[in-house]
């Protein structure tokens, strides 16, 4: 029986917990897994899914959880936000990923799916490209 109920959770290193393998959650955690060890994002520079309320705090926001989100390490400055998909992106998406930066004002916003990964810079349409490294963005961004 605990067999069965281990291979339905993943373990998140960031978050530091056994967590349900959702359909979202597989992609949250390989994409995770590609920054950190492909890309050289350091784990301590990474929320995952947290309330835009915590992340907020003088603002009034909506009741919402942000899949990913990089900071510096140093000025704790918000360089990339991301959401996850299980589905096939479509245009919805887009505003939906858009909106959740109006309140955190990252310069890189990210839509992810399985098979897909489109950026979109700050005042840039978003167009499909590989993310770039940890230190890459870290550069472009200060």
């Amino acid at each position: 029986m605990e067999s069965s109920l281990l291979s339905k959770q993943l373990y998140d290193s960031i978050r530091k917990k056994w967590i349900e393998a959702t359909p979202e959650e597989i992609v949250r955690q390989r994409l995770l897994t590609f920054m950190v060890k492909e890309l050289g994002y350091p784990k301590h520079s990474l929320a995952i899914e947290k309330s835009l309320s915590e992340l907020v705090q003088d603002l009034p926001v909506p009741n919402r959880r942000l899949d990913i989100l990089c900071f510096e390490t140093e000025s704790l400055k918000p360089l990339l936000l991301i959401e996850c998909k299980a589905v096939p992106i479509h245009e919805k998406m887009f505003a939906q990923v858009m909106g959740y930066n109006a309140y955190i004002d990252a310069p890189l916003i990210c839509l992810a799916n399985q098979e897909s990964i489109y950026l979109g810079w700050k005042g840039r349409e978003m167009s499909q490209e590989g993310l770039p490294t940890y230190l890459e963005l870290v550069h472009a961004c200060l």
